[in-house]
């Protein structure tokens, strides 16, 4: 057991190496996308210390009550205290989801370069520019709430408060002009790999039209497991803990439909993991039961998303578009599981195996490739190119 995982180890530090030494463009894509992580962790972080400051502080002085924000008040009749009580904790909580997202932007964009997917490196791009136009409506949120501790509270016994505020307002905005100027690095990188992928795939695949639009529809459908997997997962844990902490498990017997619907968020969350690696299995076998039975989960998510937004649907626009973003990501699923199962059978499974597989298999593959002249499209210095004459 031990030996089996030592060699995995071993051999995805071997070809993590490899694709990121492969070029110049590889070598300033990983730096890029390693430093713009650190950077925006550290950033946040102090970010979040200081809206939490000035919660704790606001708190401290009487001026806003800690109250839960759903269930103990359905009619929304929170006081002004409570409402910016509510509203710093939702500035916080973007400000943990912008750390999460970071490190998730690490993981994708090093992924992308070590599977040489084109798909997930545009992906990444384009996640990285919405992530500049999502700081930047940071700097208008902190400006708000600023202005309303300074308007609806009298001046606060630790003048602290106002300085923890313009600590957070001078990390945002360093954050948005560091963010913006890696923003157009990360398009030129893009770009050049992009054409650099382009060529790898082709020489991989060939040139069968039918075959590269199958094959990119598979990299596009793992890319969306990936996404799942993110927003998906942050999303559920995220209103779990809010489910919890308003003691929706005490509900039964006085709003049954929200114990309910507690303890089926509860299982789908545990679930979430387990079921988008089931589907990815189903897609790489390409075996339809599998993926009948993924999609019937991914159609439960979707109506448990669904749920959510109507039992927390309120005034917080960041929270409306996370849930909209996963029921968005639940359909697509559902779709792309759909369409790819009906490409089972084509001639695209050779090329959907494994990254870093036992020597043993390679050569087990190897043989049976080379009798097809066909080759493993994520493998291929080990595998040249077959001769097309």
């Amino acid at each position: 057991m031990m030996t089996g995982l030592s060699g995995f180890i071993n051999r995805l530090s071997t070809l993590t190496k490899s694709r990121i030494n492969e070029s110049k463009y590889t070598k300033a894509f990983t730096i890029l996308v390693t430093l713009t992580a650190v950077i925006c962790i550290i950033m946040e972080a102090i970010i979040v210390h200081s809206h939490v400051n000035v919660y704790n502080q606001l708190r401290d002085d009487g001026l806003i009550v800690d109250v839960p924000t759903t269930s103990v008040d359905p009619e929304n009749n929170l006081s002004a205290a409570n409402e910016m009580a509510l509203s710093l904790r939702r500035l916080k909580n973007e400000n943990v989801f912008f750390i999460l997202l970071s490190l998730f932007q690490l993981v994708l964009g090093i992924d992308a370069i070590v599977r040489q997917s084109v798909i997930q490196l545009m992906s990444h791009t384009l996640i990285q520019v919405l992530a500049v136009v999502f700081a930047a409506i940071q700097v208008g949120g902190t400006i708000k709430k600023n202005n309303d501790v300074k308007t609806k509270f009298p001046p606060p016994e630790d003048p602290k408060v106002a300085w923890n505020f313009g600590l957070a307002l001078r990390n945002e905005i360093g954050l948005v002009s560091i963010m913006t100027l890696f923003a157009f690095i990360f398009v030129y990188l893009c770009w050049k790999l992009y054409k650099q992928f382009g060529w790898n795939i082709y020489k991989r695949i060939g040139a069968d039209i039918n075959l590269q639009k199958r094959f990119r529809l598979a990299q596009l459908y793992l890319l969306n497991l990936k996404l799942d997997a993110f927003f998906q997962l942050v999303l559920c844990i995220f209103y779990a803990v809010v489910m919890t902490q308003e003691k929706y498990y005490n509900l039964w017997g006085t709003t049954n439909r929200k114990f309910i619907a507690y303890i089926i968020h509860i299982v789908l969350t545990v679930l979430l993991i387990p079921g988008l690696l089931l589907a990815r299995y189903g897609v790489i076998t390409e075996n339809k039961k599998v993926m009948i039975v993924f999609m019937v989960t991914q159609f439960i998510m979707c109506l448990d998303f669904i749920l959510v937004l109507a039992d927390s649907a309120g005034s917080w626009v960041f929270w409306i578009l996370a849930v909209c973003l996963a029921i968005s990501l639940s359909i697509s699923t559902f779709i792309f599981s759909i369409l790819v199962s009906r490409n089972f059978g084509k001639g695209l499974k050779p090329f959907m195996q494994r990254l870093f597989e036992s020597d043993e298999k390679k050569t087990t593959d190897t043989t049976y490739l080379k009798s097809g002249n066909e080759w493993l499209i994520d493998e291929e210095d080990e595998y040249p190119m077959a001769n097309p004459a």
